[in-house]
């Protein structure tokens, strides 16, 4: 019997090669595949090479490659800063080693089943080594731009606050509540737990022992959880019983619950303190964002960048009406 992964692969095999057949046809002789359409100091993207991107932005994005050639120049915009970070990188001698490669690509892989990645990409029409390649390139990129971004200062409790004070409106919370929540399989383990807490053990210490010791798991209350964080009738029940007790058991057709409230508060805006990572991480973006654009400025300067338009606009005429 013939292996259906086998058919499936050798269909995906010829359907890849009768399309990169198409796209080499797109110029009238493959020589023209190999013209120069951008020069960055020493490095070159040829029309073979502009095809191929277009063709992978195209899928990655789920969008017509016509939709990609049709703003091909701010295509072609990244394609230059891609280069001149890399012509920088490469002349200062920072480099991507094997073992940082290998371990960002398992890092990845080790999410797909068996073989599984390599079939994704084949169903793509892209090749694992090109892909390699295109993944080394990026990740270079983004060491070159977090060595060039390193110094930049620390962002101040000062400058986070006021973003704060002045945006308050950004960081509303929903109804939410802080509850113990513990979770048996078993009827019987429920009722020996509620048992102990009406006899007045203390339900986080509780729950925390029988965890360590018992299938029961817990959820201790350290972070407040919005309505409907839980299915009802939990949800229901963690915003109607009073604070400060325990429920009875729930059943649900997942497992038997108890909850108790500690803490419960209508909708409002979050504290400073609750805030404080997530806005220094924003306001850091920022000012690794307006470093990232006055270098590219820079490089600009420094770096000879040649595009050639016109057999650009011609590739698009082209393309544009296949």
């Amino acid at each position: 019997m013939i292996n259906i992964n086998i058919i499936r692969y050798i269909i995906s095999l010829f359907f890849c090669l009768f399309l990169l057949f198409t796209l080499s046809a797109c110029s009238p002789t493959a020589e023209s595949n190999k013209a120069v359409v951008i020069r960055v100091g020493d490095r070159v993207v040829t029309v073979g090479d502009i095809k191929r991107e277009v063709h992978i932005a195209s899928v990655e994005n789920k969008v017509p490659q016509k939709a990609v050639w049709s703003s091909i120049n701010e295509f072609i915009d990244r394609i230059v800063d891609d280069s001149l970070v890399l012509e920088y990188g490469k002349e200062n001698g920072i480099a991507l080693t094997e073992i940082e490669l290998e371990k960002a690509i398992q890092n990845i892989v080790k999410d797909y089943p068996e073989n599984s990645f390599n079939e994704m990409l084949l169903s793509r029409c892209i090749d694992y080594n090109e892909w390699k390649e295109r993944f080394s390139k990026h990740l270079l990129i983004k060491k070159i731009v977090k060595e060039q971004t390193a110094s930049l200062p620390p962002i101040s409790y000062h400058a986070i606050k006021s973003y704060y004070q002045e945006r308050k409106e950004d960081f509303l919370h929903p109804s939410r509540s802080k509850f113990v929540h513990a979770v048996t399989k078993t009827r019987k383990e429920a009722e020996a737990l509620l048992a102990r807490l009406k006899g007045g053990e203390d339900i986080k210490e509780l729950v925390k022992e029988q965890s360590l010791r018992s299938g029961i798991r817990g959820d201790y209350g350290l972070h407040w959880k919005g309505k409907y964080i839980l299915p009802s009738p939990l949800s229901d029940i963690i915003f109607t019983i009073p604070v400060g007790e325990v429920s009875n058991i729930i059943k649900t057709p997942y497992a038997f619950h108890i909850i108790k409230v500690l803490k419960r508060e209508p909708p409002g805006v979050k504290d400073l303190l609750e805030v404080e990572g997530e806005i220094e991480n924003m306001l850091l973006n920022k000012a690794v964002e307006r470093r990232y654009t006055a270098w590219l400025k820079e490089l600009r300067n420094i770096y000879l960048i040649k595009v050639n338009y016109t057999l650009l606009d011609k590739l698009r005429a082209v393309n544009e009406n296949n």
